[in-house]
Order: C-alpha cells, then structure tokens, then sequence
C-alpha cells in the first residue's frame, strides 16, 4: 500500500470493510482461523492472531511474498494469494490475490454493499 504526501492511502481498487470468518492455510504445517477485514478484487486484509502474532520478526519478513490460501466457508468459495505484508503487534496481514475458486462470486463478493 502507498502512501500520498497528504498521509491518505493510495491503493489500486476500493476495499470494502467486511467482517467474515476464514481459515488460512500456509504450506502443510500452518493452519488456522481469522477474519477478512477488508477486501477488493485484487487483495484482502486479514486478522489472524493465531498465524500472525506466532511469528518472528525473521519469519514474517521469509513469509511476505510466500503463498496463502483462505477459504471462506459461508461462500464455498477459496482464494489464494500471495502474502503482501504482516503485522505482528495487531497480528494481521495482507494477500495479493493471485486466482479464486469462483471469480464471478469473489467479484459479488467484494461489490456487496
């Protein structure tokens, strides 16, 4: 995310504020649970204290850029994407989105006032 001179964030597509339940999935040895904060067509922001917070400093800078896979059970619908940054004090973090199960219903997802 940039930042303009004026402090307001810059980002490529509108984030609609959303408040849904997912599990994330890194690799085969990092599981867990969280919310989807915010979200657009092309990346999500996600609450994950149970991911996030359990990592160090080292290991948050090795997993930016590793893959992320969040499913979305009251959608049925899983996006996959690449991890754009973390935050371990608020235990958060963003993807990139890279492809979804459904791209039509992510698309209505992410339009849904």
């Amino acid at each position: 995310m940039a930042v303009d001179n004026d402090g307001s964030e810059r980002r490529r597509e509108h984030r609609k504020k959303v408040k849904i339940t997912v599990l994330l999935k890194m690799g085969v040895l990092l599981n867990g649970r969280g919310i989807a904060r915010d979200i657009s067509k092309g990346g999500m922001c996600l609450v994950s204290p149970q991911i996030f917070k359990t990592m160090t400093t080292i290991q948050a800078k090795e997993f930016e850029g590793a893959p992320l896979r969040v499913m979305i059970p009251t959608e049925a619908l899983t996006v996959n994407g690449i991890i754009a940054w973390v935050d371990l004090k608020k235990g958060e973090g963003a993807i990139s989105i890279t492809s979804t199960s459904d791209d039509d219903k992510w698309k209505r997802l992410c339009g849904k006032s």
